[in-house]
């Protein structure tokens, strides 16, 4: 069950596939197979709390990819106890968390687009994936911008790239040539690196070509 387009390695043959990239997140798709499905499940409000709160994640507090489906999933959510207050609380972050994420959008690196913008992580610190999905969604937030892709490392031995827009660039085609996927307006990639310049020097190379091609479609 996905709401990301199916990439090159996905698993031959499934018992079941539920894929709808229009869909604002899985947690929507879940909620209508429930709903419309002939399910008999019982959600407890706790389980329904976190899945409310994965919808508000990944519609950026529904300003994204939000449809009449997605206010829907979150009606049934609603009727399974879901707190609005407790969704909201769990994307709040730390001060540490706060800190660092002020520091990332303080690394922005120069690039020939405008509208663009790219920010990474020092390269000693490691950061969550989430955190930098959520440095991407808030620089999306500022005036003028196009796309937004955050880079850092998740382990020791990875990097990598939360990317964003507002739909006039596709950041799913950018990231599936970096082995990566998503949607038209959300997605990112995992690189096996240790080097967040290098994954960036690779980033900008493949932008540099998606911007060509753009020129001359």
């Amino acid at each position: 069950i996905d709401h990301h387009r199916k990439v090159e390695d996905a698993i031959i043959n499934p018992g079941f596939i539920f894929q709808d990239p229009n869909a604002s997140s899985t947690c929507e798709l879940i909620m209508e197979l429930i709903k419309f499905g002939g399910i008999n499940i019982t959600i407890p409000d706790k389980i329904a709390t976190i899945m409310l709160s994965g919808v508000l994640l990944d519609t950026n507090h529904f300003r994204n990819r939000t449809g009449s489906r997605t206010y829907e999933a979150c009606a049934v959510l609603k009727e399974y106890g879901a707190k609005s207050e407790d969704a909201d609380m769990f994307l709040k972050d730390e001060y540490e968390e706060y800190a660092l994420k002020i520091k990332i959008m303080n690394n922005t690196v120069k690039n020939p687009y405008y509208g663009i913008v790219i920010a990474h992580a020092n390269q000693e610190d490691i950061v969550d994936r989430s955190l930098l999905a959520r440095v991407a969604n808030e620089t999306m937030n500022l005036k003028e911008v196009k796309a937004a892709f955050v880079i850092g490392r998740t382990s020791p031995k990875e990097v990598a790239i939360s990317a964003r827009s507002n739909g006039q660039i596709n950041v799913q085609l950018i990231m599936e040539k970096m082995h990566g996927g998503g949607h038209f307006t959300a997605s990112a990639t995992q690189v096996e690196s240790t080097n967040v310049e290098a994954v960036t020097e690779e980033l900008l190379k493949v932008l540099r070509l998606f911007m060509n091609d753009a020129k001359h479609e």
